[in-house]
């Protein structure tokens, strides 16, 4: 078999749902699906020449009822989206602790779209580098940490000023997040400097603080970010704001390209 980097490695011990899983994976992306029944076939799978580039992984098998899968999985490098069949805040706070790239209810075809979003996402993710901007050395570990578990490559600048400068020596960022209080320039001062130059579709910005919404969300937005986020935020939700805007950059590229094609 032709080994390529866009596999998944699918561990699921129900053969009937891992089809189905696997049929709605080729219906919607172009990955190959490699199918595990058990935790030990999930461990060959992983120390043979299969290049996998996201396991999903069902929470609990015959073999692994606690969720060792998900431990093998990560363990091997590999980010991991889980399947569950239940839900609980206990269970979620371990997901974040563990790491997972995500998680999804197991249902019915309908519900495996979302997941094979997610999928697709992580892949191109693989591709961009982000650049967070934050005098604050915890919270920009926070945030690389985040997103490098949804697989993006991260640079750091610790002002707007020291910002400018990592944008001009690795032109291939694509994507800020900034904080607004910094000292020589700040967040929104930076946002200004950087559509000088970068449109909104072509370079996104988020905007981050605790100094809460109202005016400074509306004066972020008005400089030209293209979301805003109040600290502290759920893990979920600062993937979910991060990866629907480079979801919006992917849609303007496609129809830019389309409209180009036209004239």
């Amino acid at each position: 078999m032709n080994q390529t980097a866009n596999q998944v490695l699918l561990i699921e011990d129900s053969n009937v749902q891992a089809k189905i899983i696997q049929k709605q994976i080729l219906a919607l992306s172009n990955f190959e699906t490699i199918i595990c029944n058990t935790m030990q076939e999930a461990r060959e799978a992983l120390s043979s020449s299969h290049r996998f580039f996201v396991a999903v992984v069902d929470l609990n098998l015959p073999d692994a009822p606690d969720g060792e899968a998900v431990d093998l999985t990560l363990e091997s490098g590999v980010p991991t989206v889980v399947l569950t069949a239940t839900f609980s805040e206990e269970l979620r706070q371990q997901f974040i602790h563990k790491r997972v790239a995500d998680y999804f209810f197991k249902g019915s075809i309908r519900d495996m779209d979302p997941m094979v979003r997610s999928l697709e996402r992580l892949y191109k993710n693989r591709f961009i580098t982000v650049l967070v901007v934050d005098d604050g050395l915890v919270d920009r570990s926070i945030m690389r940490q985040w997103l490098e578990i949804q697989q993006f490559k991260v640079i750091d600048a610790e002002n707007g000023a020291r910002a400018l400068e990592k944008l001009q020596e690795n032109p291939d960022i694509r994507l800020i997040i900034t904080d607004f209080n910094m000292p020589e320039m700040d967040g929104c001062e930076l946002v200004m400097a950087v559509r000088e130059r970068h449109k909104m579709d072509q370079l996104p910005i988020i905007g981050v603080s605790a100094a809460g919404s109202g005016p400074l969300t509306a004066r972020f937005l008005k400089n030209g970010a293209n979301d805003f986020l109040t600290k502290p935020f759920e893990v979920e939700e600062f993937g979910w704001r991060v990866n629907q805007c480079m979801e919006m950059v992917d849609i303007f590229a496609e129809l830019k390209n389309c409209y180009d094609k036209l004239e």
